[in-house]
């Protein structure tokens, strides 16, 4: 039997740092117990710091009372001075991340993508696939790391990665492991 080196997709990752899908933290737990080889890309933890980024903008206009039709347009500006989240914010946001990766998501490998031939990989996605660059950006990594398996909850990204690596949803880990045989 081939092992399985698994690559995990942001949104599985935030899943079980926010404790929102069980699936993934149920995944965590195997690939913990089954030790089996699990990496991500240092981009992953970026990614993971805009999107809390972004909900806690939400979570904080809501408070305000800001419809969320505005919200959305406020969005496009949270860049600016005015828009900005507080550095408490911030750096709250970073600090339980960072906890995070040397916690909960200790088997996992954060790496960085330096290769020339990940940087062709993802132009050949960019170029070939409709995929966005965030998702193409992980489906490069992932093959040019010899992942054989990657994880998102993704399905429009699960559905085009499938023509290149073997692409499931968490509790899809049974499925791939007999793919790998």
């Amino acid at each position: 039997m081939v092992e399985p080196i698994l690559y995990l997709d942001t949104n599985i990752l935030l899943d079980v740092v926010d404790d929102r899908w069980l699936p993934s933290t149920n995944l965590i737990k195997r690939i913990e117990k089954e030790h089996w080889k699990c990496i991500t890309s240092r981009f992953t933890f970026v990614e993971m710091l805009d999107i809390e980024h972004e909900e806690r903008y939400i979570h904080i206009k809501l408070a305000e009372g800001y419809p969320l039709s505005r919200i959305r347009g406020l969005l496009g500006n949270r860049n600016q001075k005015a828009q900005c989240l507080p550095k408490r914010d911030l750096e709250a946001i970073h600090a339980k991340l960072y906890d995070a990766q040397k916690s909960i998501l200790s088997c996992v490998l954060f790496q960085y993508p330096t290769s020339e031939s990940f940087w062709n990989k993802l132009d050949l996605y960019c170029d070939t696939t409709e995929i966005a660059v965030a998702d193409a950006m992980h489906l490069a990594f992932a093959k040019e790391s010899g992942c054989n398996i990657l994880v998102s909850r993704d399905r429009d990204f699960r559905i085009t990665a499938d023509d290149f690596i073997i692409t499931i949803a968490p509790e899809e880990i049974d499925i791939a492991l007999a793919k790998l045989k």
